[in-house]
């Protein structure tokens, strides 16, 4: 049985990674130093699934495909708050719309590049988040991720992106639909608790909870951001008008805009988040449900060929 097993969403890259899966696969045998399994996904939670039954037995599970595949296989090597094997690998081929946590390791974005440095690059230790949150069908969730999270019109962002065909690829899907939810959402009032401080009570266009540097497809939305520091970078956009939005898009991409006086940059290893009407958040991409929530990072940490 092969040590590696690499895990395919057919789905990512609006279909690309299933209708070009024979060149792909080529590129993997031909480039890859090491026997490798495949698992294709099926259904939305599917890789959860595969990544935590492969994580006892896999020297390396590795994801093809985007950063919502790559929450769902975070969630299969962690459980209870640690890694289901310390000793496994987190491998990322990028191939899908965002592909943000692996443009922060600096993987390439070609599949060549991506394949040669899944093949010779070394363990990169990074932090795990969690957030404990509320279903959209009620009750208690709870979610790991390793790159970020969003309280606000970010998730409202992401759920007009899945909603889309993503044929412009990453960054212009993710901007034609910031374009048009910024037109239509409105500023949420929001309590902040940032670690275990008292809460304050702020009007939010937008909250980042970043362990990673980029999001939205290429966004610097936490500059700071380290991945191994123990910290989340919290990123507040308060609510201003809609012409003081606008005017902040150009400064998105660079990561300028966090020197705007609109938005106030902190960090913290824990953040509460509550308010009186139901704010969405979303993690790595996927919209997961709505505030009250708990953005934490754990003690575990994954091992990450980079």
């Amino acid at each position: 049985m092969a040590d590696t097993l690499i895990i395919v969403n057919p789905r990512s890259a609006n279909g690309r990674a299933g209708r070009n899966w024979p060149q792909i696969e080529s590129t993997l045998k031909s480039r890859l130093p090491f026997p490798f399994e495949v698992a294709f996904t099926e259904r939305q939670g599917h890789a959860t699934e595969i990544a935590r039954e492969a994580a006892p037995r896999c020297e390396r599970v590795v994801v093809l495909g985007g950063d919502g595949t790559l929450n769902e296989e975070v969630n299969g090597l962690v459980a209870d708050d640690r890694p289901v094997n310390a000793d496994a690998l987190l491998g990322i081929i990028r191939y899908g719309t965002g592909g943000d946590f692996a443009r922060g390791l600096g993987i390439p974005a070609k599949l060549e590049g991506a394949v040669d440095r899944l093949a010779s690059g070394s363990p990169r230790e990074v932090d795990v988040g969690k957030v404990t949150f509320r279903r959209h069908e009620g009750g208690e969730g709870v979610r790991y991720f390793i790159n970020e999270g969003e309280i606000g019109m970010g998730a409202a962002v992401c759920e007009a992106v899945n909603r889309s065909s993503k044929g412009l690829g990453g960054s212009l899907s993710f901007m034609r639909a910031i374009l048009s939810t910024m037109l239509r959402y409105p500023n949420q009032t929001v309590r902040l608790s940032l670690g275990g401080a008292p809460a304050e009570s702020l009007l939010i266009n937008n909250v980042w909870l970043a362990n990673g540097a980029y999001s939205g497809g290429g966004i610097r939305s936490a500059p700071r951001a380290r991945l191994d520091d123990g910290l989340l970078d919290v990123v507040i956009v308060k609510g201003g008008n809609l012409l003081t939005k606008l005017l902040g898009i150009p400064a998105l991409r660079s990561g300028a805009f966090v020197k705007s006086k609109n938005v106030d940059y902190r960090t913290a290893s824990r953040v509460e988040a509550e308010s009186d009407a139901p704010v969405p958040i979303e993690v790595e991409g996927e919209p997961i449900g709505t505030l009250p929530a708990v953005f934490e990072i754990i003690g575990a940490r994954l091992r990450v060929i980079a």
